[in-house]
């Protein structure tokens, strides 16, 4: 499996190898979530933890990330190493996510009080940061793969779609086998192992089958992590997709968290929770090949822009929802799940483009400061929306267990389609402006093979 050249500058990358490029996402993917939707439970009922120090360990974990993600791409930047300055962190990052894994899920049963929470504080925040250093440098290494526009979209395309392989296995096996909290201690454990076992094979074999990082971009990171910051926040295309990025994960966070409250006690049917979450999981699985195949017609820019009318549709339709009317959970689904895909896979290919134009700004290559900004914009958006979600829930006068009010209820549908909607009016208003396309870009490309020629042509010639 070879990689076909025009040039050296203008690598092509076939399918198997951006198959095995995305194939770790899926593990490492179900970790993360598994973590996320199940720890909290397991943490307080399984293994003793008080539910306040746990909850400030989330919190804490949070703020963190506002350290981890900027410094894992400040230093993959910078990484000088014969394996990649991308692929030696996504290696090195693999002993301490099986290790961080196991201690948080299987810690000794000898430990109690302040010990156990120890314990897990040090596993929860080994966890996290062990995901950051291998997803930022993961994302950094696609943006490198190749600057053509159609295989950076079947790159992201097809990282986005093992991601949700990773959400749908994790729904389906992990939370299954979690659910029962007198066997949950041992099938944490067997998940431990197993997902593990399984994030190593994957990440080593994705290792060996990609091709080598290319050499002129080592030793051209930014200087320090404020500078390379500063850089991020100055391109102003950048900050256009942050803003419009954070919207869309705003909304996304707000389907996960408040799905089960709307089908439980508006729509009536808790049987149907699980079949919802497939339904997200499923039209995005179908929606990624979707607009791969509609970008190779149409400029991606415009088709996110089109996204976003369709995500702001799926919010609309979503107030309609009522005792009985399964149907409008379902098109909404449909519609906010095709909206969502667009953003994950093209939206990560645009900012792919951006990082180019940066080096065009700047002369460097800090493929990893940007992602690590945008990797925390996501996480910071996610945890918003759980806060954002139950602190309105009590001010709206929710009560667990119980039939809500109608003033309930309608808090309910406006936290889960009439804010989003709003954000989503806001985010394509800002997005008009956003006019780097396909032209720009190959500009851009064209001036930095320029540049790359004058400085490999001998003095003299």
């Amino acid at each position: 499996m070879s990689v076909r050249t025009d040039s050296e500058n203008t690598p092509r990358i076939g399918w198997w190898r951006v198959f095995w490029y995305a194939l770790p996402s899926a593990p490492i993917t179900f970790q993360y979530h598994l973590v996320l939707i199940m720890f909290a439970a397991f943490g307080t009922d399984v293994l003793g933890v008080a539910p306040a120090a746990l909850g400030a360990i989330f919190v804490l974990s949070k703020g963190w990330d506002a350290v981890s993600d900027p410094v894992a791409g400040y230093l993959s930047d910078g990484t000088r190493s014969r394996f990649g300055r991308r692929k030696s962190w996504m290696a090195g990052s693999v002993p301490p996510a099986v290790l961080f894994s196991l201690m948080a899920w299987a810690p000794p049963e000898s430990l109690a009080g302040g010990a156990l929470t120890l314990w897990v504080a040090v596993a929860i925040f080994g966890f996290f940061t062990s995901y950051t250093l291998f997803e930022v440098p993961h994302m950094a290494l696609g943006a490198e793969l190749s600057q053509r526009a159609s295989e950076r979209n079947r790159v992201f395309g097809s990282r986005q779609l093992l991601k949700i392989v990773g959400m749908v296995s994790c729904a389906a096996v992990g939370v299954q086998a979690m659910e029962d909290l007198s066997t949950a201690r041992d099938n944490a454990l067997v998940l431990a192992l197993g997902v593990g076992a399984l994030y190593a094979l994957t990440t080593v074999a994705s290792l060996l089958y990609l091709p080598a990082e290319r050499a002129d971009y080592q030793g051209r990171g930014s200087q320090s992590p404020i500078r390379a910051l500063r850089d991020v926040w100055g391109n102003r295309y950048a900050r256009l997709v942050l803003f419009v990025f954070f919207i869309e994960s705003l909304g996304a966070g707000g389907v996960g968290v408040l799905v089960p409250y709307v089908i439980r006690y508006i729509q009536k049917e808790p049987h149907l929770i699980a079949e919802m979450l497939v339904v997200v999981h499923g039209v995005s699985i179908l929606a990624v090949p979707l607009w791969v195949w509609l970008a190779r017609r149409w400029e991606k820019r415009r088709l996110w822009l089109v996204a976003m009318f369709i995500g702001c549709a799926g919010f609309a339709t979503t107030l309609l929802l009522d005792e009985g009317r399964s149907w409008v959970l379902v098109v909404s689904s449909i519609l906010v799940g095709l909206a969502t895909t667009c953003g994950s896979t093209l939206g990560q290919a645009i900012k792919a483009d951006i990082i180019d134009y940066d080096e065009y700004r700047t002369g460097e290559r800090k493929e990893g400061a940007y992602f690590a900004a945008w990797q925390f914009v996501n996480k910071l958006a996610g945890a918003l929306m759980v806060g954002i979600t139950l602190i309105m829930l009590d001010l709206f006068g929710y009560q667990p267990g119980q039939e809500q009010t109608e003033a309930t209820k309608a808090g309910m549908l406006f936290l889960l389609g009439g804010m989003p909607l709003i954000g989503y009016a806001i985010g394509i208003a800002v997005f008009l402006r956003f006019d780097f396309g396909d032209a720009q870009h190959a500009r851009v490309l064209a001036e930095l093979d320029a540049r790359r020629a004058a400085r490999d042509t001998p003095v003299g010639d």
